[in-house]
């Protein structure tokens, strides 16, 4: 491994600040030499990979099990509540080596199925509520709690829960609904967001803190033109006519040098055209913002004010030398290692863009159904779609 000049990397020492503990109970495990702690915006849940190996075995010196409640802390710093997943020890001639892996909490609305209700007495619809209170109440049998930085999100007029359809499944169309994010924080709880709500104190730049990093430009996912479309089949309206399914004006993506042409289809019988054009705004803003995509290592864990680098951050970025230098991108994920190599944090930054969500809708009526619920004024309206404005573009095909 070396940075961008070719010098070897510059670990930096393992302070009391950067000590990693993992508790289990009453015990305070730590001196581990090999670290990994995972978190993400593109996938939930955070996760943890410890080990440690000892000359001389003494398996009383980790007393713990599989399925047992645990925290991850850095020096004083919580980053991950959630279970032991897996013990493992093995033993050789020489050495014993102890390994222990884990997730957060919300690793119970990934694998699990959801209902709402008590255990014993599943109920699997909603009458009426939000996106932010139906995951909430979706979440709450397996003891997550969810918040919100970006309000309630989509009133839903009625919800029905699929039998064997995952909590995160169900999370996911809700938020979708509502243009959030959602990702773990260190109290276990999931937080719903829009991207690139705040702000790390300092990021990252070459002759500075930056070891190895690399990014790459892709033209291959990208269109110079999208049309949205509610429907993928020409039909036919009053008198024979041929109807227009198009929705929405055409979005360009001034960054692509060429004519590109994409038509976007909803195919949704729930407002198809206003979806439909939506869409294809999202997918302008989405592919423009995963065609960057900057890696970086650095020599530590924290940012200049003491904090611990963690997603849904904009970080400001400088490497000219690899065609990026006065950026402020979002962090879409962090890997805390310590290993045979030292000390060092990992991360993926991209454009906010990238992280823009995909529009949906929850329950996709027939449309003389869907005319009668929006006739009726007795009862909640779904909230419109918030998604990134079509802001035009900027130099170098930058779309904001």
């Amino acid at each position: 491994m070396s940075d961008a000049h070719g010098a070897p990397p510059r670990s930096s020492p393992v302070t009391t600040s950067d000590v990693l503990t993992l508790q289990v109970g009453n015990q305070q495990l730590s001196g581990w030499q090999r670290v990994q702690v995972v978190r993400s915006m593109d996938s939930v849940p955070a996760s943890f990979d410890i080990q440690v190996t000892e000359k001389y075995p003494n398996t009383a010196d980790v007393d713990l099990q599989a399925g047992q409640p645990c925290t991850v802390t850095i020096g004083g710093d919580l980053v991950l509540t959630g279970y032991v997943d897996a013990y493992t020890a093995e033993v050789n001639a020489s050495t014993h080596t102890v390994r222990i892996t884990g997730r957060s909490k919300s690793q119970d609305l990934v694998d699990c199925s959801a209902f709402i209700g008590d255990r014993d007495a599943p109920s699997f619809q909603v009458k009426s509520g939000t996106a932010l209170s139906i995951a909430q109440a979706i979440a709450k049998p397996y003891g997550v709690t969810i918040q919100s930085m970006a309000g309630d999100g989509a009133s839903v007029l009625q919800f029905n829960i699929n039998l064997g359809e995952t909590c995160w499944e169900i999370i996911d169309r809700l938020i979708r609904v509502s243009g959030f994010v959602a990702y773990d924080m260190p109290d276990g709880s999931l937080m719903l967001a829009r991207a690139g709500t705040d702000k790390m104190a300092s990021g990252f730049a070459i002759g500075q803190n930056i070891e190895q990093a690399n990014i790459s430009y892709s033209m291959s996912g990208r269109f110079s033109d999208y049309q949205g479309e509610f429907l993928a089949v020409v039909t036919y309206g009053v008198g024979g006519q041929l109807t227009d399914s198009s929705a929405g004006p055409v979005q360009h993506d001034q960054g692509v040098p060429r004519f590109r042409k994409r038509f976007v289809v909803s195919e949704q019988m729930s407002d198809g055209i206003s979806l439909a054009a939506q869409r294809a705004l999202w997918e302008r803003n989405h592919n423009y913002g995963r065609s960057q995509m900057f890696n970086v290592t650095c020599d530590s864990w924290r940012d200049s004010a003491g904090k611990l680098w963690a997603p849904n951050h904009l970080a400001p970025i400088s490497a000219a030398v690899l065609k990026l230098a006065d950026a402020s991108w979002v962090i879409g994920g962090v890997t805390y290692t310590r290993n045979e190599d030292g000390q060092h944090a990992t991360l993926i930054l991209m454009p906010v863009e990238a992280f823009s969500v995909e529009p949906a809708v929850l329950n996709p009526l027939p449309p003389l159904v869907q005319d009668v619920e929006h006739n009726n004024p007795t009862k909640p309206q779904t909230s419109d779609l918030n998604l990134p404005s079509d802001r035009g573009a900027q130099a170098g095909g930058v779309i904001t």
